[in-house]
């Protein structure tokens, strides 16, 4: 879709398909908004060019660049003044001559070119024609007609365009919403078919660990108070309890420490 938009709030037609843009005698562009927001009183000044402008003077713009809609409206109101037709020349060069003037003016107001001269051109023709441009003011002119058959079709046209790239843009937003649900199908079909393991949980049981010292067999922990291993063992002081160790643990170790290999291994 076009990236027309508004040059004040920067909204375009590509977010806001229904965006209504509008156009003055300056050529420059607002959206509609924006003219009822800044011309609230009637008139203003426009935000781009300073140029001062009428509310009533907005028209929907038709052609994307907005020169063209402003080239059109001032052509339309020099055709008013300049309305002669062929006829109404003795000769075909005199005709073109005046073809040629009609279109230096629309030039010049157009791009801002001399703009003061040309109005006065305007109005000293408007005075010395007045009887003719008031008998052809009824009548149009073959541009004239043809000028509003292109502005019908170029309207058209556009609104065609538009609608085309938007039924374009549903169809697509609609095949990856197609595509993305048949994913999502498609997965939770493949989840549901695979067998969900079994774990089985085994009480843990403890073992004491077995160590063979290859001597004579060592007395149990508990039995080292009992069979006298301990009198002479210094008692753990409280800071030495903290991480768990005890006289009789020390003592158990060097008694395994002692009767280790004692006798060669069998074998």
């Amino acid at each position: 879709m076009d990236d027309q938009g508004c040059p004040r709030c920067k909204t375009t037609k590509y977010r806001n398909p229904s965006l209504k843009l509008m156009v003055n005698v300056c050529g420059h562009t607002l959206c509609e908004n924006c003219v009822e927001m800044l011309f609230v009183r009637g008139s203003g000044n426009c935000v781009q060019c300073d140029t001062p402008l009428r509310k009533s003077n907005f028209r929907v713009q038709l052609f994307e660049d907005p020169t063209v809609d402003k080239e059109v409206e001032i052509r339309k109101k020099v055709l008013k003044i300049y309305n002669k037709r062929d006829v109404d020349f003795s000769s075909l060069r005199e005709y073109n001559d005046y073809l040629e003037q009609v279109e230096d003016i629309v030039y010049n107001l157009t791009n801002n070119l001399d703009v003061e001269n040309t109005k006065l051109r305007m109005e000293q023709y408007q005075r010395e024609n007045r009887d003719i441009i008031q008998r052809n003011k009824a009548k149009l002119t073959r541009e004239q007609e043809d000028l509003e058959e292109l502005l019908l079709l170029e309207q058209q046209g556009n609104e065609q365009r538009r609608l085309e790239v938007l039924q374009e843009e549903q169809r697509q937003l609609q095949a990856k919403r197609k595509n993305k649900q048949a994913l999502l199908d498609e997965l939770r079909q493949t989840v549901s078919l695979q067998a969900v393991p079994k774990i089985e949980e085994v009480l843990y049981h403890y073992k004491p660990l077995a160590v063979e010292t290859y001597g004579p067999p060592v007395p149990e922990l508990e039995q080292l108070g009992r069979l006298g291993y301990l009198n002479h063992v210094r008692a753990a002081m409280p800071q030495d309890t903290a991480g768990g160790y005890s006289s009789a643990l020390a003592c158990h170790r060097a008694i395994q420490d002692a009767l280790s290999g004692l006798f060669p291994s069998k074998g």
